[in-house]
């Protein structure tokens, strides 16, 4: 782990924890509030084009923002390994995707599918990545355990939805993989805020020293 630019570093910090609660809620909302909608037979990205867009694009702008944020920071918290430098630069480009899909609604077809995909593939993908270059047993795990609960939430659940043929729509498994990376970022967040109060015994046990 790295004390470069701590500031920086709890900014970031605050921005995950506000970009891991914040979109999700306004979703929530924009759910409650289209009546078109249902869990049962649309996607989540239907409500881009229905009257409550305004709601669910802002938390797909705002959120894709604030992982951004949040991401750039963590560059600075993690090491300079190979493995990390990779993940975190697939989560500062899935945060861009995230924002991308608020802008390129449905209604640019290939271009929304294109943006789409770059969140809910290379998200998770960039924690697994991340997991194989952190030193941290604990951080490590958690990250390639959540890493493939997230993909296999967007990617596998349509398959056993399919082969039972249970009657829900693609909105359920896109919540689902947003809710397990929304979980990891959180406590990645917390970690990124405490940053400072939890090196400061080794910065001046380094000052004593020198």
């Amino acid at each position: 782990m790295n004390v470069q630019n701590p500031k920086l570093i709890r900014v970031s910090g605050i921005s995950g924890i506000i970009g891991s609660i914040l979109p999700l809620v306004m979703i929530i909302a924009s759910t409650v509030l289209e009546k078109s909608f249902s869990w049962n037979k649309n996607a989540l990205s239907d409500i881009g084009v229905s009257q409550t867009a305004w709601l669910f694009n802002s938390a797909l702008i705002v959120g894709g923002l604030l992982n951004l944020l949040f991401a750039i920071g963590l560059r600075n918290y993690l090491g300079k390994t190979k493995w990390l430098k990779i993940g975190v630069s697939l989560l500062i480009v899935s945060g861009i995707s995230l924002s991308f899909v608020g802008v390129f609604t449905e209604n640019y077809n290939i271009i929304h599918a294109l943006v789409a995909l770059g969140y809910l593939l290379l998200a998770p993908l960039g924690l697994i990545c991340i997991s194989r270059g952190e030193e941290s047993k604990q951080f490590g795990k958690v990250s390639l355990t959540l890493g493939f609960i997230a993909l296999l939430a967007i990617f596998g659940l349509p398959v056993i939805t399919f082969v039972t043929k249970l009657q829900i729509g693609f909105a359920v498994p896109e919540f689902a993989e947003s809710l397990v990376l929304s979980t990891w970022t959180f406590w990645v967040s917390l970690k990124l805020v405490h940053i400072q109060t939890n090196r400061k015994p080794t910065i001046e046990k380094h000052v004593v020293n020198s």
